[in-house]
């Protein structure tokens, strides 16, 4: 019968107060969520509902993230009852609770300017996409990374150590001990008792809402309901509409019906360029001189809207016509988007280039599934290099196809400004530019401008290589019988809402999702179009205009042709987590467990608003459509 000694009961006794010292540390750490806290300033609670909700946000963030600091004690322990061996447990705590607490710091970093914690997405991005062509940290913030993790195994040892020789050796502060788990318990236990008896009342759903920003909170939460799937209940009680079945293998019925063509006379040819992060106020003389001067040939878009806030959702719904929430049935079942499922019939040499790849996000299993030798990454230390490389491919391509004399596809995809502080640091010719990039200190205080300008030097350099690509088009005649879409895939923000956004992929308001539409038509009178459009409208147009499709954009697509003046009603938008609604006057942001939010078009949070229930109907009957 296994008996615990003294050196077992000193050890256990560190234990508990090793990972003590690390509640208080993720306390200070966890501060920082704060920031994003915005319920207690409001004035449509009573005082009564403003002190409910400050005390209930209390308890929870003291409760939570004593869990949080606790988890690996449970690891520990059970290690001190097998393998007693005070150094190695030293060790394994240390690196334990410096990887917890490294976890934590960056989560308060990724909410702060996404606002949505580390999740599996995240995890994925994280373990299987190369740093330099996904995570553009420049080399400041490497330094950075690398410090903080130095520090806290550094710091954690420190604490172990004091631990063992001012408290365990020297016998102080017993019974204390037993105070501080009541304590902690009494917090987790009140916080989770308010929420769950809140659920009949209107704070129910500002509580939720409110503490949506503590990780990991509704999952465990969820799972201590004494119901099956108890997250998904906890949420349900606060909006029932909200909930998008999961779909992914439901068999697809894409397109609808089959569809009717009529060939025009010639085939012309088709090429998409697309521009990361390329916001809607950035087709400009001075920071996209080539492009602009093009687009007094072209038709101009003025108030385009991509499909999504980030690259999956933007590419997405710009080749296949619909909302990101097709994404996983599309690529679990290997679906491709029926216009290069169309071009391929009509004998179309293909080409895709992207700088930053293809497989993450991974358009090689839905979007670009049908093409064959797809080239899946290109070399590069940073995405300038690569985004040259890109257009140095496509004149090869150019070349090969004008002595084939078939009509060709290419889709180009430009990475310089998405990654701008990847790129060289003295770029012009915007001053004053950060010469740093420091993002994860970025604040609602912090002044964009430096940010900003090295933004647009970046896109500057990718407007260079759009004006290679036209020239390289018109040098060689092509220019009479091509197509030339050019677009962005999502915005970039830089605080111009003052809510403390940075970047993309954290909100659906207009500098994340909308972004400059450009289309050559040859032969066509240039024009200004600005109606509402979004990237769900350009495969209807070229399905018609192309290809002579004779159906209905409706059964293969959302959108409709540019070619007929339609305004769609409300634009469904997809992220990396969650979908929006928007609508005229209004964004419905709705997340992955069915709970929503709704703020004014500039994300100021619209605290009385109501969902229209027939709404929510049209647009779940839009998500539902394309499945048997």
């Amino acid at each position: 019968m296994f008996k615990l000694t003294l050196d077992h009961r000193k050890s256990l006794r560190w234990c508990g107060w090793f990972f003590t010292a690390n509640m208080l540390l993720f306390w200070l750490i966890g501060l920082k969520y704060t920031h994003s806290i915005s319920w207690l300033d409001t004035n449509y609670l009573t005082a009564h509902g403003k002190h409910t909700l400050a005390g209930f946000l209390t308890v929870s963030y003291l409760g939570q993230l004593a869990i949080l600091a606790y988890l690996p004690s449970v690891l520990i322990g059970l290690l001190i009852l097998v393998v007693n061996r005070r150094y190695f447990i030293f060790s394994v705590s240390v690196l334990i609770a410096a990887l917890f607490a490294g976890v934590l710091i960056s989560d308060t970093i990724v909410y702060s300017l996404f606002r949505f914690h580390i999740n599996g997405i995240v995890l994925n991005l994280i373990l299987h996409s190369s740093n330099e062509q996904f995570f553009d940290f420049s080399p400041y913030e490497y330094v950075v990374c690398i410090a903080v993790s130095a520090g806290l195994v550094l710091f954690e040892t420190l604490i172990a150590y004091l631990i063992w020789y001012y408290v365990i050796q020297r016998d102080v502060l017993r019974g204390i001990g037993k105070w501080i788990a009541i304590f902690v318990s009494l917090c987790v236990y009140t916080s989770y008792t308010m929420l769950i008896f809140s659920f009949n009342h209107n704070l129910g759903r500002v509580m939720i809402e409110a503490v949506r920003v503590l990780p990991l909170y509704t999952e465990f939460l969820g799972a201590m309901l004494p119901m099956q799937n108890g997250r998904l209940a906890l949420e349900r009680a606060f909006e029932r509409y909200l909930i998008q079945p999961a779909q992914a293998y439901q068999s697809l019925h894409y397109p609808l019906q089959d569809l009717k063509f009529i060939p025009p006379e010639r085939h012309l040819n088709v090429v998409i360029i697309g521009v990361d992060a390329w916001r809607f106020d950035m087709l400009d003389e001075s920071v996209t001189p080539n492009m602009f001067q093009f687009a007094k040939q072209a038709w101009v878009y003025k108030n385009h809207s991509s499909g999504g806030d980030a690259t999956g959702p933007g590419i997405f719904s710009l080749f296949y016509g619909l909302p990101a929430t097709y994404w996983t049935a599309m690529e679990v079942q290997k679906r491709g988007p029926i216009l290069l499922d169309e071009l391929i019939k009509h004998n179309y040499q293909m080409k895709i280039l992207a700088s930053a790849g293809l497989t993450m996000p991974a358009f090689n299993k839905n979007v670009f599934s049908a093409i064959k030798d797809l080239k899946l990454k290109f070399r590069g230390k940073n995405p300038y290099i690569r985004d040259l490389a890109v257009t140095k491919e496509f004149e090869k391509f150019i070349d090969q196809v004008q002595v084939n004399q078939q009509p060709f596809f290419s889709f180009l995809f430009y990475d310089t400004a998405h990654s701008y502080c990847a790129v060289p640091n003295d770029l012009r010719p915007f001053k004053p530019a950060v010469k740093v990039c420091d993002r994860l200190s970025l604040t609602n205080q912090s002044d964009p401008l430096p940010y900003l300008n090295r933004y647009k030097n970046a896109l500057h350099l990718a407007d260079q290589q759009v004006g290679e690509v036209l020239n390289y088009l018109k040098s060689h005649h092509l220019l009479e019988s091509t197509v030339v879409v050019i677009t962005g895939d999502h915005g970039e923000e830089f605080n111009d809402n003052h809510l403390g956004y940075w970047g993309h992929a954290s909100n659906f308001t207009h500098y994340q999702v909308r972004t400059p539409l450009i289309i050559y038509w040859p032969g066509s009178t240039p024009k200004t179009i600005t109606q509402g459009t979004s990237h769900f409208d350009i495969v209807p147009t070229l399905m018609e205009k192309v290809l002579g499709c004779k159906s209905q954009p409706n059964v293969y697509s959302m959108g409709n042709s540019l070619l007929h003046e339609q305004i769609a009603p409300y634009l469904i938008v997809g992220s990396y987590i969650g979908f929006g609604i928007v609508e005229k006057d209004r964004i419905t942001t709705v997340f992955p467990t069915g709970n929503f939010q709704v703020t004014q078009l500039d994300g100021k949070i619209l605290t009385d608003a109501k969902i229209h229930p027939p709404l929510m109907q049209a647009i779940f009957q839009d998500m539902r459509r394309f499945y048997r």
